[in-house]
């Protein structure tokens, strides 16, 4: 079962490539917490980019993934993602700013699934959706 390698609790070294402050190439994703869900806003620069202008499809996934492991972590526990599957809905452009939303939707025993998505910050426009599967970490 996904997850039984992991012998010991998880630390955080803040070198996470999403979230690490100490990362000189990460995103440098700051997380906030409110009703039930995880929040978080950016602006990628060009070295995001995949094709000329646009954020990179893996980069998007990388948020979802993230802001959708906050929320777990926040509100349920210690986990690792053992799934993610990501639909895009339209292009982001290099400099828009966006907000990641991720939320708890389902918890059986060890097994938790979240959901995510990227909107414009001003718009609100639909840029990508994610669900991931997460198994928590025995303690």
């Amino acid at each position: 079962m996904a997850g039984e390698g992991l012998k010991k609790k998880l630390s955080d070294d803040q070198y996470c490539f999403a979230c690490g402050a100490l990362n000189p190439i990460g995103l440098h994703m700051e997380v906030s917490f409110r009703d039930n869900k995880a929040f978080s806003r950016l602006c990628l620069k060009r070295e995001f980019q995949g094709w000329s202008e646009i954020v990179h499809g893996g980069v998007m996934a990388t948020i979802l993934d993230e802001i959708m492991a906050h929320a777990v972590l926040h509100y349920v526990g210690q986990a690792v993602t053992t799934s993610l599957q990501v639909s895009y809905r339209a292009p982001l452009h290099v400099g828009e700013e966006i907000e990641a939303i991720g939320y708890v939707a389902e918890k059986k025993s060890r097994a938790v699934v979240a959901k995510a998505e990227i909107r414009m910050l001003g718009s609100k426009k639909l840029i990508a959706t994610g669900e991931s599967k997460f198994i928590l970490v025995k303690s």
